[in-house]
């Protein structure tokens, strides 16, 4: 990749961080900064640390679109919509999270949710409109072909059911065992709703890549790249600004969402080893 394009990668992602952080900065919020006492914030001002955290996800984003879209044997389009819808509807569905103390409210309702929505919504055009740009201006040109997926619809629907149930499972066990800190207690209906809904998310965006992919003759290799290196990464980025912000939680956010990218991981090795080969 010559200077030039690393160049224009850096803009790229700067102004798609610009996107989201204007996006929050039009929303009206209660958050108390003063709440926001790690660290990092400490020593470096939110503005500073919240900043560099989409720096971080954008480039993340950014980098696994260029080199994993120069390899794919797709259009460059379909290679920037499916890596952009992806971390778009991370984004999107991982703000719905239940945890309330992140956000200005004191309970779960409608307010959260619309409230989550939009602060989730900048994050996740800011990322589709990266990586359509980064597919168009940085990988070279290539004719569109017909995307190789799994045909049958079984196939398709195995798939999502497996990674969503891993993920689900895995979850629901950390929730009653203590093991990650969430609201179950204080609202289990809305906190399980989305367990299972961010599972079938998580699902969706492996059939979205699996296309991109399809040249990795290793089972192992096509869950690593997929659903550690490319979903995995990206949900462990996301779930990082709250270890960011908030003294002690880094830790619990990567055991949280390490558990996650293991147990999709798992879901798809097993998927792709012997549940589709038969």
């Amino acid at each position: 990749m010559n200077i030039k394009k690393i160049i224009l990668i850096i803009v790229l992602v700067l102004l798609a961080g610009s996107i989201a952080i204007a996006s929050k900065v039009m929303l009206p919020s209660d958050v108390n900064v003063k709440d926001f006492d790690s660290i990092f914030v400490r020593v470096l001002g939110f503005e500073i640390v919240a900043s560099l955290y989409f720096v971080m996800i954008y480039t993340h984003n950014a980098i696994i679109t260029s080199v994993f879209g120069r390899r794919a044997k797709l259009s460059n389009m379909q290679i920037g919509l499916r890596f952009g819808i992806c971390f778009a509807l991370i984004y999107l569905f991982g703000m719905q999270e239940v945890v309330v103390e992140a956000a200005p409210y004191a309970t779960w309702g409608l307010d959260f949710v619309v409230y989550q929505f939009f602060m989730g919504a900048g994050e996740a055009v800011a990322a589709l409109l990266l990586c359509v740009a980064i597919s168009l201006f940085i990988i070279d040109k290539r004719h569109a072909i017909q995307p190789k997926t799994p045909k049958l619809l079984r196939e398709k629907a195995s798939a999502v059911l497996l990674i969503a149930a891993a993920f689900t499972a895995v979850r629901v066990i950390a929730y009653e065992t203590g093991t990650i800190h969430s609201n179950v207690d204080s609202f289990p209906i809305p906190s399980y709703i989305w367990t299972g809904i961010f599972g079938i998310v998580l699902g969706f965006c492996f059939i979205m890549l699996y296309p991109v992919f399809d040249n990795q003759k290793s089972p192992v290799k096509l869950s690593v790249n997929i659903m550690v290196l490319t979903v995995g990464l990206c949900w462990i980025f996301f779930n990082l600004f709250i270890g960011l912000i908030f003294a002690g939680t880094i830790t619990e956010m990567l055991l949280r969402s390490g558990l996650d990218v293991l147990a999709v991981f798992s879901a798809t090795f097993v998927w792709s080893n012997y549940i589709r080969k038969k």
